[in-house]
């Protein structure tokens, strides 16, 4: 029972997350976005990526849902939360995961799905230790909705 109610959470998440994406995209930025919950269940920190924006080049969405989870528990650690996110980390975000402490990862589109649509960044795990993967509970969610940020997206970006 437990169980099915995380699953129902998560999914809603996921919603939000692509919900969350669409908005970025539309307001002239990229289809990233990540939502990080508690093992609680309550959603502790988000972010879109904001690395055009802010001139940043770590500002993606899952460092930035980490940021904020952070502040908002006061905590650098994130020890027992979820990342949910619009696309599958990249190599440097999946890093700030294993070093928050995030030990699950929720995706609702991979690496090769963000890839088909001209958002490639899978050079970047050249340059991750795989064993790193090994240590993390990633999980895909199936949703219908999952391309739409990228479809709206201008797939002509840096970062």
């Amino acid at each position: 029972m437990c169980n099915h109610i995380l699953n129902e959470r998560f999914i809603k998440y996921g919603e939000n997350v692509i919900d969350l994406a669409i908005s970025n995209v539309k307001a002239g930025g990229l289809p990233f976005a990540a939502i990080i919950v508690h093992q609680d269940g309550e959603m502790i920190g988000k972010g879109v990526n904001q690395v055009a924006k802010n001139m940043d080049c770590t500002a993606h969405a899952e460092i930035q849902a980490i940021r904020e989870a952070s502040r908002n528990k006061k905590n650098v650690s994130l020890k027992g939360a979820t990342l949910i996110a619009s696309g599958e980390p990249c190599a440097l975000c999946y890093m700030a995961i294993r070093i928050a402490e995030i030990m699950k990862v929720i995706i609702v589109s991979n690496r090769y799905e963000s890839e088909k649509h001209g958002f490639d960044y899978l050079w970047t795990y050249q340059y991750c230790n795989t064993s790193l993967f090994d240590e993390l509970e990633i999980v895909k969610l199936d949703n219908d909705r999952k391309l739409l940020p990228f479809q709206l997206a201008n797939p002509n970006f840096s970062g």
